[in-house]
């Protein structure tokens, strides 16, 4: 089960995985929010769930109240979802959208791990971090100040698409 907020940034990470994994014989499913169907890619639309989310936009009582509860409901949503498809595990790629899934996976005792291309941890990612069983970051160095981070994370690079390995592959004339 992969897990990725609704744009381009995580998506596109998470399609790449998806298709090294669907080359394996494994079964792919997308948790995200309402935004990712737009994106599409090789995700179809009975290869996605749709999970409600809400970024922090706030620090008014109200903005954190109607956070608090989209993120309450997407978790109780994502619980429901992990009972029913038992996945091996759950693989998250940052935003907002990530948190449900992969706090109702380590509530199931599902094994989890984030990535982040980032040099910097995003914020959802920070916040999950001290609760996966694994880091993956496309640069080196980027926990290097957290040891307790440093030492379940892996550099592994971005994962990137079919479409963008075939474009790269095209001589710049």
């Amino acid at each position: 089960m992969l897990a990725a907020g609704g744009t381009g940034g995580h998506l596109f990470p998470a399609e790449a995985l998806g298709v090294a994994l669907m080359k394996r014989g494994a079964r792919v499913r997308l948790m995200t929010d309402s935004r990712a169907v737009r994106y599409g890619g090789m995700f179809t639309p009975d290869m996605m769930d749709v999970v409600p989310s809400e970024t922090v936009r706030g620090r008014t009582p109200w903005a954190l109240a109607r956070t608090g509860a989209m993120l309450a409901a997407g978790g109780a949503i994502s619980l429901a979802l992990l009972l029913r498809q038992k996945p091996k595990a759950v693989i998250g790629f940052g935003g907002y959208p990530t948190l449900p899934p992969l706090i109702a996976a380590k509530l199931l005792g599902i094994p989890t791990i984030i990535h982040d291309s980032n040099a910097v941890l995003g914020r959802a990612n920070r916040l999950l971090s001290t609760r996966v069983s694994a880091i993956a970051t496309s640069l080196p160095g980027v926990l290097d100040r957290d040891p307790a981070l440093a030492g379940k994370a892996t550099v592994t690079g971005t994962p990137m698409r079919p479409a963008i390995l075939a474009a790269a592959a095209v001589p710049y004339a």
